[in-house]
């Protein structure tokens, strides 16, 4: 019996568990800001693609989004916990993402995948702090001013572009 007990709570109060299970991949958007100036540390990733935008991470079952920021930062970028200042994270959205619908399972889940749920995350880091690209998912780095940023915006798919504003929206109060 206390089992389900656990179960429920965790439903009731986990909401990456909860977008697992109807079949959402929980995603954070790993947004470091400088501590030193109002800028943001950006990726091109490995993949190839000519775009801007900042880390990302699956969350794993049983992982807190803060974990996955802790995670996703030293994996793509050689930064530890203790270089990095986590500030809070915040409930983005989800997404359908149609052309994948059906395509990947995603773990615990009683559906085919739907899409992806988006968690956005704003940690601190000093702009001295070395930074070791991991070449298996980012191919360069760069800190950007919140103009700079703009100027970039238009490089991403339209869903990139709205989360991006969504994401500088809510966890720093600046509209992209």
């Amino acid at each position: 019996m206390l089992d389900w007990i656990k179960v429920a709570g965790k439903l009731a109060y986990d909401r990456p568990t909860r977008e697992r299970l109807l079949g959402y991949r929980p995603v954070a958007i790993c947004l470091i800001q400088s501590l030193e100036r109002d800028a943001y540390l950006f990726v091109q990733p490995a993949a190839g693609r000519n775009v801007w935008m900042p880390p990302q991470e699956g969350i794993a079952p049983n992982v807190s989004v803060e974990e996955a920021t802790e995670r996703c930062l030293d994996i793509e970028l050689g930064i530890s916990r203790k270089q990095m200042h986590f500030r809070r994270s915040t409930w983005l959205g989800r997404k359908s993402i149609p052309e994948r619908e059906g395509s990947r399972d995603v773990e615990f889940s009683i559906r085919p995948m739907q899409g992806k749920a988006y968690y956005g995350t704003l940690s601190k880091v000093a702009e001295d702090t070395p930074v070791t690209c991991n070449p298996a998912e980012v191919s360069a780095h760069q800190w950007m001013t919140v103009d700079q940023v703009r100027n970039c915006l238009a490089d991403n798919s339209a869903r990139k572009q709205e989360l991006l504003r969504v994401l500088f929206a809510k966890l720093v109060q600046v509209e992209l």
